[in-house]
């Protein structure tokens, strides 16, 4: 099976019709708590770009809740809240297999997508896993080859682990 037959059947089996999926709220206050935490990690960790993808069961893609970004990079067209993307790249990747997904050279793997703006060189994309399925991503991004290692996993995942309860929130109780 090739990456693109599994992505669509991750993405057929996380159908929107699935009642065990919550809804995404993704309001205007649920995208400034959302800031706020990327923008922990991202100063806690010096990271150029991180972002906070959700997924969206209305519209069968992630949807970026919050991002932070290195200067100059923001072009102002990827915005939280609106932007969504399907799960054909890296982070589509590491929602679908619930696992991370470590680039260290973006040019070396086929399943990289560019965005505006973007002069990303590694990658690594985190799952953010409630009770057991994927509701989200995180995703760092650097301009350096081989940017991320082991330690950087660990250090999401603890990140992950510390905030867990309010993005489940964005699911079953936010605006």
């Amino acid at each position: 099976m090739h990456t693109h037959d599994r992505t669509e059947a991750g993405a057929r089996e996380r159908d929107a019709g699935d009642p065990a999926q919550p809804d995404l709220k993704l309001g205007r206050s649920a995208v400034t708590r959302a800031q706020t935490l990327v923008d922990d990690l991202s100063q806690s960790r010096s990271l150029q770009h991180c972002a906070l993808f959700l997924w969206d069961p209305a519209v069968g893609r992630l949807r970026l809740a919050a991002q932070h970004w290195g200067a100059g990079e923001d072009l102002g067209e990827v915005r939280a809240g609106i932007w969504t993307i399907a799960l054909n790249g890296i982070c589509g990747r590491a929602f679908t297999s619930a696992e991370p997904a470590l680039v260290p050279d973006v040019e070396a793997d086929p399943a990289f997508l560019s965005f505006p703006g973007s002069r990303t060189r590694s990658e690594l994309a985190v799952p953010v896993v409630i009770d057991g399925r994927p509701v989200g991503v995180v995703n760092l991004e650097s301009p350096r080859v081989g940017a991320y290692g082991q330690a950087d996993i660990d250090a999401v995942n603890a990140w992950i682990d510390s905030v867990r309860d309010t993005i489940r929130g964005f699911f079953a109780g936010g605006e």
